[in-house]
């Protein structure tokens, strides 16, 4: 039982963006949003017909998805989603709406480390998909405490794998995102930009302007050594990175 239901699914903006913040090296949330984006186009190995968005927010990722003939998105049943037009389904925070074996694509990005119960929001994923059909999972490794209180907790790759199998799944596929000096700059980035949250007025928009430099160019750092050869080989050791991006199979 999940004792509030408010913890079960984060508030989009953090990782809801459009397609041209997507594109702007002097938004502090580049590295992360550009690396999971790329990440989700990228290793999804087949078209998917039946899709379900979970704590879909702005449904960032629903343009990667141009094949699908349902894209349902599902949030916790609060106010403020009932006025958010992408939401199709809400969940009481103990059972999805959806029948059993109802999509071949369940998309959860950086929503499970607001799950106080983890397993109960992956067993309903799990009982959605049909027999086949994938979970794109993403969640942050390395950031800091969000949402307060509704931040529970961060898995390693072998916790969040060892969670999946337990419960079913299998071929699972796992990538880590901005290794090493990207995890860092993105991190920069953001500490400057809780900093400047305590401005108001006239100080927050200064700062926020003499922010877009210093957040460029060390957008641009982590970009570049992200993509150096030698770190693109080796990414999947690496013990430092952002997020963690997830396809596993029912």
């Amino acid at each position: 039982m999940i004792s509030n239901l408010q913890t079960l699914f984060r508030p989009s903006h953090l990782y809801s963006f459009g397609a041209n913040l997507n594109s702007l090296f002097g938004h502090p949330y580049w590295l992360a949003r550009s690396a999971l984006y790329n990440e989700i186009a990228n290793i999804h190995p087949k078209n998917y017909s039946t899709v379900l968005d979970v704590g879909c927010g702005s449904m960032p990722y629903r343009s990667i998805f141009i094949g699908t003939t349902v894209y349902h998105g599902l949030e916790i049943d609060q106010e403020r989603n009932r006025l958010n037009s992408n939401v199709t389904h809400f969940f009481d925070g103990l059972t999805f709406p959806q029948c059993d074996n109802a999509y071949d694509l369940v998309i959860c990005s950086q929503v499970l480390e607001h799950a106080f119960e983890p397993e109960l929001l992956l067993s309903e994923i799990y009982r959605v998909l049909e027999p086949g059909g994938s979970l794109l999972l993403t969640i942050p490794f390395f950031w800091p405490e969000h949402e307060q209180p509704y931040d529970s907790q961060r898995f390693t790759s072998f916790g969040l794998i060892s969670r999946l199998e337990k419960l079913g799944f299998q071929n699972i596929t796992v990538v880590k995102t901005n290794p090493g000096l990207s995890c860092l700059m993105q991190l920069g980035i953001e500490w400057a930009e809780s900093f400047g949250r305590h401005f108001h007025g006239r100080l927050a928009t200064f700062w926020r302007l003499a922010m877009v430099l210093p957040c460029t160019i060390m957008n641009l750092t982590g970009f570049l050594y992200r993509n150096l050869p030698q770190v693109k080989k080796n990414r999947s050791k690496a013990e430092l990175y952002l997020d963690l991006v997830v396809l596993a199979q029912r």
